[in-house]
């Protein structure tokens, strides 16, 4: 700037005070030389008119020259450090708000690429000894829920005299127990996982059964019979032979009086205590019950991913019982567990066309979650919705990879899965509640069921950040199908019919309160507040920026107008 007021001053230095040699050596408008070009110019001038001439002039002129060095000094304010002392300099308040805004806008953009919360999040789903997510999937503080609905037989006694060609059922229930999920026994492995045994335990809930009470008695399928009969249909004559005369013997029919919880628990029968113990081959068990089946987890060990490697996938599995492949079935589409969840915890990030697996040892299989809409909300927290993909219970008649669900190539009808292999051996399939989406032919062989896609349907509500379960309902029915029992004495009356046993659903209605109170701390407050932050630190960049660009343009723009109508008022006076 001080360049600029030196040509400015050269061009019209004659109008100052004389020549250009008479300048007392400065040429600056802004120095303090006036006297010593006063004397130049008289001693030039040889003290004539000319002389006396432009000394009056540069007199008269005295109040331009000082505006000129009064616009001039505004402009060496912003764009010059001043000087204290020899060595210290300090910045004027224009290049610090120019310094502050460049800050606040790096530290913005840096938010935005690096993305701190993400890093953070994703160190909190790691599994480790004491971690927050560890702890939490180790024992998860939730309200888990099986409600079990129970289908009493109303007709029995008509049905086994032949006076009905069908049995007539009725739906009772729920009877409600909590589950008390753990993993326990947990071992952490140098490949990044960890190795636990699981442990599921059913606590009975009165209150939310309502007036339903576990020693209810009613006419219910006898598990044990059907079974035994089912497999010694397919023996010879010299095996079914010993089994017919035990079942005449103890005069065990197969519908009988039971108390709800010792068809779902099962207990000790005159039939079944002799068979383990006279035919151990045959009849490995000395009581039945099926959820006591499902529940059995004593010999059981699982690996799940800590997420070392990649943190969207901890708590999903890897193994179960040493393989990721389920020994009952064949062909991965089938037979494969890995990756899928226990329900503790789904597969974080969850991309918009991602599909999920969920596997539960009472299913007998991983099952296939497709996405059912995004735009949910569950206590606050955004939730993704997934539903079992279609056709899921087809055995390879509109889904060819169902085919391996075919157990010894032979297809039950679509509808219905064959999980003899996870409940003893018994003759047991997986069903919807009521035989939704079965074959018409399935819900024939019995009166009264009563599909409801609304009340019958299984749906998951997930979070897809963090795959946090926010709320969970998973729905199935247990059937007995049955061969042909011509040939074993009392059970002719069922040979080849699908007989529905009961159906479950496990649910987890929503998240108790102190847990929701800090994933919505997790998930919602921290990303706004991490966008607040962002947004804030590039908006006050800029508008720091832009003040002292404003404030620059402004002097700048001062200054030139100034100049220019002091330049167009000499012009003026000289001419």
């Amino acid at each position: 700037m001080r360049d600029f007021a030196s040509l400015f001053g050269s061009q019209y230095q004659t109008i100052f005070g004389g020549s250009p040699s008479c300048t007392g050596g400065s040429g600056s408008l802004g120095g303090s030389s006036s006297s010593s070009s006063g004397d130049c110019c008289s001693s030039s001038g040889g003290g004539g008119s000319s002389g006396t001439s432009q000394r009056r002039r540069s007199v008269s002129l005295g109040p331009f020259r000082r505006r000129i060095r009064s616009e001039f000094s505004l402009l060496d304010y912003f764009f010059h450090q001043p000087k204290h002392g020899r060595h210290t300099r300090y910045p004027n308040r224009t290049f610090m708000l120019m310094a502050a805004g460049f800050l606040f806008i790096i530290c913005g953009a840096l938010i935005h690429i690096l993305d701190p919360y993400l890093l953070i999040f994703k160190w909190k789903l790691i599994f480790q000894e004491g971690s927050e997510i560890f702890n939490l999937w180790r024992t998860p503080p939730v309200d888990l829920y099986i409600k079990i609905y129970l289908f009493n037989v109303t007709n029995a006694e008509d049905f086994m005299a032949g006076r009905a060609e069908k049995m007539q059922i009725e739906e009772v229930g729920p009877y409600v127990y909590r589950e008390l999920m753990s993993h326990d026994n947990i071992t952490f492995n140098d490949n990044g996982t960890v190795s636990t045994r699981p442990h599921h335990p059913l606590i009975f809930q009165k209150g939310m059964s309502g007036n339903l009470r576990e020693d209810d008695v009613f006419m219910m399928p006898n598990i044990a019979l059907l079974s035994i009969a089912h497999v010694a249909a397919k023996q010879p004559y010299f095996i079914r032979w010993p089994i017919n005369l035990l079942i005449r013997q103890t005069k065990v029919q197969p519908l009988e009086r039971q108390t709800a919880r010792e068809f779902m628990y099962g207990y000790p029968t005159t039939l079944t205590t002799l068979g383990y113990t006279f035919l151990p081959n045959w009849i490995s068990f000395d009581k039945v019950g099926l959820i006591d089946r499902m529940y059995d987890f004593d010999d059981d060990f699982e690996t799940f991913y800590t997420g070392e490697t990649t943190a969207s996938v901890s708590g999903l599995y890897d193994t179960y019982l040493g393989s990721p492949d389920l020994a009952q079935w064949n062909g991965s589409h089938c037979s494969n567990i890995r990756n899928a969840s226990d329900g503790t915890k789904f597969k974080s990030f969850i991309e918009p066309d991602d599909q999920l697996l969920f596997f539960r040892k009472s299913m007998c299989r991983a099952q296939i979650l497709i996405q059912n809409g995004t735009d949910y909300e569950v206590d606050g927290l955004r939730a993704t919705k997934f539903v079992f993909e279609e056709n899921a219970l087809d055995n390879g008649e509109y889904d060819p990879r169902n085919k391996c669900y075919c157990r010894k190539g032979n297809c039950l009808p679509r509808g219905l899965i064959d999980v003899t292999s996870c409940y003893y051996g018994f003759p047991i399939a997986l069903s919807y509640p009521h035989f939704l989406d079965a074959d018409p032919k399935v819900r024939s062989h019995v009166n009264g069921s009563r599909p409801d896609p609304t009340a019958h349907r299984s749906h998951f509500m997930i979070n897809p950040i963090s795959g946090l379960p926010l709320e969970l309902s998973v729905k199935f029915q247990i059937n007995m199908v049955l061969d042909d029992l011509s040939s074993m004495a009392h059970c002719e009356k069922f040979s080849k019919l699908v007989v529905p046993a009961l159906w479950f659903e496990i649910m987890m209605p929503g998240l108790p309160p102190t847990l929701l109170s800090r994933f919505l701390f997790y998930l919602k407050i921290l990303p706004f507040g991490d966008q607040v932050v962002k947004h804030s630190l590039l908006a006050f960049g800029g508008i720091l920026l832009l003040v002292a660009i404003t404030k620059v343009s402004l002097t700048l723009s001062s200054a030139y107008s100034s100049a220019y109508r002091i330049s167009n008022e000499l012009r003026e006076s000289l001419w």
